[in-house]
Order: C-alpha cells, then sequence, then structure tokens
C-alpha cells in the first residue's frame, strides 16, 4: 500500500509565534495518538517560516482527512493557525514501491 506525503508550508508574523506554536502543540498531539506521521519543521535561513509535513498511510488514509468529523478535536486549532500563515503552499505526492 503506498503511502502518501502531504506538507503545507507558509510563514507566521513575528509577534504571533507564540500564539502559533500553542495552536500547533495540539495539532502534533492530535497525531502522536493516530496511524500518521507528522513533523514540523522550521525552515533554515527563514525565521517563522514552517512546514508542516504528514505521512498517511494510505490513499484512503488521507482522503478520509478531509473529513470535517476526522478533525474535529483540532479544529479549532487548525484555524488559529491558518487565519495566522501567510503565503501558505500545499504539496502532495504519492509514494512509489
Amino acid at each position: 500500500m503506498a503511502r502518501v506525503h502531504f506538507s503545507v508550508s507558509y510563514s507566521i508574523a513575528d509577534g504571533k509565534r507564540g500564539e502559533y506554536l500553542n495552536a500547533i502543540a495540539n495539532v502534533r498531539s492530535f497525531y502522536a495518538n493516530t496511524d500518521v506521521d507528522f513533523a514540523l519543521f522550521e525552515v533554515k535561513g527563514k525565521h517563522n517560516h514552517f512546514q508542516e509535513v504528514y505521512v498517511f498511510p494510505s490513499h484512503e488514509a488521507y482522503e478520509a482527512s478531509d473529513d470535517p468529523e476526522a478533525t474535529a478535536a483540532i479544529s479549532a486549532s487548525l484555524e488559529k493557525i491558518y487565519s495566522l500563515a501567510k503565503d501558505v503552499r500545499y504539496d502532495v505526492a504519492n509514494e512509489i514501491i
């Protein structure tokens, strides 16, 4: 079964970094209890430019992640993050077996 790599990159204003880190901590905790690998990176040389990386175990799991019920527990955190984010870019890649 091929995995799906999903990433979101964006920047956060300097004065909002603490607020952002609190919200993303909830996302990290949520995914710690799932079969989705989650990691957060800060881009080298670009202060407050972040990349969320998700590795879903299958295409079906990736598709299911769009269901609002699946992420209801972190919806407020996600809304907070994306209200703070600027220059948002998404990438989706399918694993080649």
